[in-house]
This record gives C-alpha cells, structure tokens and sequence, in this order.
C-alpha cells in the first residue's frame, strides 16, 4: 500500500502545482484585461470629454446664427409688415391647395363639405376684395406690394446666406483650431 501512497502523494503534489500555475497565469490575464479596461475607459472619457466640448461649441454657433437670423426676420417684419402678411396668404394658399381630401373627411363632411367649401371661396374672395381696398386706401400700387415682397424674398435669401457663411467659417475655424 505504500507504492499506491506514494503515488497518491505524487498525483496531489502534481495537481496541486498545476493549480497554482493556473491561478498564476489566470491572474496574470486578470491584471492585463484590468489594465486594458483601464485604459479604453480614459480613452471614452477623453472621447467624450473632446465630444461635447464640440457640441457645446455648435450649439453656441447655432444660437449666434438663429440670433442673427431673428434679429433680421424681425427687421424685415417691421420694415415690411404688408409684404410679410401677403407672404404668409400665399403660402397658406398653396399648402391648402396640396392637401388631398382624405376618405374620413368625403365620408363624414361629405354634402357639408361643398357648403364650407363655397363659405370658404366667398370668405376668401371677402377678405381679398378687403385686401384691395385697404391697399388701395394705403396708397400702395400692385407695383410697390411686389417690390416689397421681392425685398423681403431678397433678404431672407440674404439671411440664409449669411447663416450658411457663419457655419461654414465657424467648421474652419474649429478646423484649423485643431
């Protein structure tokens, strides 16, 4: 029995060194993966960091750029109210007259609908004869109403110019800053 002892003894001491050379080595990969770990989480920080030093950046050139424009666009709506208002009939003339009927709306307006619809034409021809006339009473010419909405077309082309130059420069300038 002493020949299987020893050998017991030699399989114990045996596996006994393969687990400490185990522990060795899984705590050597312990220390490098904590070490990599370490390093992609100051590489993120400094990512992040760079990041929204950035956006913070653009969202302060954005706000000078909408500052800028409203400023203008508050300008002009002084300048040329008259202009503005004929603007905005326009446009609401032409998105309405883009909007399809939709099936809900053929199927519970339906017969109503033509009756709101000519109320709508008569209130409209209404407030244009009413536009007229208060242009007419103004003074103003059909002449002079373009020229005024040409101006205003003029400088919101301007504005956007102007934006689209701020935020070109500033990209530049935060190019070459680097």
């Amino acid at each position: 029995m002493s020949k299987l002892t020893d050998n017991i003894d030699k399989a114990r001491a045996a596996s006994r060194e393969r687990l400490e050379m185990a522990k060795e080595k899984a705590g050597e990969g312990t220390g490098l993966a904590i070490e990599k770990m370490s390093e992609s989480k100051q590489r993120a920080a400094a990512l992040l960091s760079d990041g929204k030093a950035k956006a913070a950046e653009g969202v302060a050139a954005t706000k000078q750029i909408a500052k800028t424009a409203a400023h203008k666009s508050e300008e002009t709506i002084t300048k040329s109210p008259l202009a503005v208002v004929a603007g905005g009939l326009a446009l609401g003339a032409l998105v309405g007259a883009l909007l399809p009927k939709s099936k809900a709306e053929t199927k519970y307006v339906g017969g109503a609908g033509k009756k709101i619809n000519e109320t709508a034409k008569k209130a409209y021809g209404a407030a244009k004869d009413a536009g007229r006339e208060q242009i007419d009473n103004l003074g103003l010419s059909k002449d002079s109403v373009q020229d005024q909405i040409k101006d205003l077309l003029g400088k919101a082309a301007e504005a956007a110019k102007s934006a689209a130059e701020a935020a070109t420069e500033a990209v530049k300038s935060e190019k070459s800053g680097k």
